[in-house]
């Protein structure tokens, strides 16, 4: 079957869509190989084990380069800006010192006159073993052009040491880390992670996979400018005028709703900021002299669900005054600060410190005492000739 397949050439390149949300059109396209035998639907894993197991992975491999070039050629002389992501079999590359000089789909390109630097080529880092192969590979192809992308990045096996050997130019987070990353803090913290590190070392990200208004923001929010998945566009055979401006109008729909949501959150950071600014006043104007604040303020604690601790700095020692009040619900293995403890290099102590307003609140996190989603809200006050600093502790969502 496989060796019919190869022989007839019985596979179909299917196109999926890049876009660049800061550009406002479609980046790029993947090739996805499609087959159907007989009447009958091959997904793409069994049919590349089918040519593994005969022994005819080099021969799929090429045919289907070979006709993603082919049909990309039709896009690239209307559009001469447009990428074409390429998958190499991790096979290929484990065994590139022997097949180094099957270079065809290279020949493909410079017969076409398309540039190499209108191709990416994605590899699975996490399936290759010969690493001294992987170099080689990347770094051939690199000089002649070509860029390198890793592809489902930040699951399975791969590993951030392979960064520094590859030095790609494209990350691809993998699918799974943007589902349901509205609820999954984990999941978000990875991601903002993984951008972030990307863009210090200068290599682009491309949120994969993405289905949701939220998670195009999230990933926006964290700088990722590339995205695809089936929000914007599914793979399909062919990709006309209409579904490029369909895609744009996408496009141009997820940009005002990042807007919008951007906005409301600055509006609901004041609102938070403006509530617990109240709170904190209400709490400190009962306090008249810090031998007594922590009664008072452990008076005030239980008055206030939402507040998982409440801790006090002197402003001047970085210490803190009394030990935490903090919820019963915490974990056994947590150690709540204490008085006496240090807080310099903590930035709700130095930058309430440094604020003309004397308040800070921070990004959300998740809390090592309970495990539930907190910010930490901070402000400065004077008793007397003292500065302090009141620290609350917010739950902003449950574990």
């Amino acid at each position: 079957m496989i060796k019919e397949i190869i022989q007839k050439e019985l596979v179909e390149i299917y196109f999926q869509p890049i876009v660049s949300i800061r550009t406002k059109k479609v980046y790029a396209f993947e090739a996805l190989t499609r087959c159907v035998y007989k009447g009958e639907f091959i997904p793409p894993n069994v049919l590349f084990d089918l040519s593994k197991k005969e022994n005819l992975i080099i021969e799929l491999d090429e045919l289907t380069r070979k006709k993603a070039i082919e049909k990309f050629s039709e896009y690239y002389y209307k559009d001469r800006d447009l990428v074409l992501f390429l998958n190499f079999e991790s096979t290929m590359i484990n065994k590139y010192e022997e097949i180094k000089n099957r270079n065809r789909f290279v020949e493909k390109i410079f017969n076409l006159k398309i540039p190499p630097q209108n191709f990416v080529l994605e590899i699975k880092e996490d399936e290759i073993t010969n690493t001294k192969a992987l170099k080689k590979f990347c770094s051939t192809y690199k000089e002649l052009g070509f860029s390198i992308a890793l592809d489902d990045f930040g699951t399975g096996s791969s590993t951030f040491d392979r960064i520094n050997l590859i030095r790609p130019d494209i990350i691809k987070i993998d699918r799974s880390l943007f589902t349901d990353i509205k609820t999954n803090q984990i999941n978000k913290e990875i991601v903002k992670a993984i951008s972030k590190m990307s863009h210090n070392l200068g290599i682009r990200v491309l949120g994969e996979g993405v289905e949701d208004e939220h998670a195009i923001c999230l990933g926006l929010k964290s700088t990722i400018n590339l995205f695809q998945g089936f929000y914007f566009a599914k793979p399909t055979s062919q990709i006309n005028d209409d579904d490029i401006n369909t895609i744009v109008k996408k496009i141009i729909t997820i940009g005002k709703d990042f807007k919008a949501r951007n906005i409301a959150g600055i509006n609901k950071k004041r609102e938070v900021i403006s509530k617990y600014d109240l709170i904190a006043n209400e709490m400190f104007s009962k306090i008249n002299s810090l031998e007594h604040s922590h009664k008072i303020l452990e008076d005030e604690f239980y008055k206030h669900q939402d507040i998982e601790a409440i801790y006090l700095i002197d402003s001047q020692s970085s210490k803190q005054i009394n030990d935490t009040m903090v919820s019963e619900n915490i974990n056994d293995k947590f150690k709540p600060t204490k008085c006496g403890d240090e807080h310099y290099l903590k930035e709700y102590y130095y930058i309430t410190l440094e604020s003309k307003q004397g308040i800070f609140l921070s990004p959300k996190y998740i809390s090592y005492a309970t495990g539930n989603i907190c910010k930490t809200f901070a402000k400065r006050f004077s008793l007397g000739n003292k500065s302090c600093i009141l620290c609350l502790d917010i739950v902003v969502e449950g574990k």
